[in-house]
């Protein structure tokens, strides 16, 4: 992994939990600003150049989809439970991203929904588990 790359992880999660100690972050944010956050992630994962107030926005995205993964797969290790969504393995924000952007662009209707609601739901529409 590069530099850049690291750097918008950590970037990312240090304005993650900064957001969090002000208040829910990007979770509570409904659809709208997800997508808009998250179409930057996807450019910042494709290797565009932009601006920093873009950038920070972009990790703002990066963050909240790695925190969801790490919990969720936290969780279902903690307590023994089946997740509700199976990524393949090796699974991180460079895939979920991607996947994020384009159910947001095909459930236009659903972007009046809460940022944690989506992301479950395009995670769960997208790597379904094998009952």
């Amino acid at each position: 992994m590069d530099l850049p790359r690291i750097l918008a992880i950590f970037l990312g999660l240090w304005l993650w939990s900064v957001s969090a100690m002000a208040g829910d972050g990007l979770a509570r944010e409904d659809g709208v600003r997800l997508l808009d956050t998250c179409r930057l992630a996807k450019d910042v994962i494709n290797g565009a150049d932009m601006d920093p107030a873009a950038r920070a926005d972009a990790a703002l995205c990066i963050g909240f989809v790695e925190g969801f993964l790490w919990g969720h797969g936290w969780k279902a290790w903690r307590t023994g439970e089946d997740m509700y969504f199976c990524p393949p393995e090796g699974f991180g924000y460079s895939q979920a991203v991607p996947a994020l952007v384009s159910y947001l662009e095909a459930h236009p209707d659903r972007l009046i929904q809460r940022a944690h609601l989506l992301l479950f739901s395009a995670l769960s529409s997208k790597f379904p588990c094998a009952n």
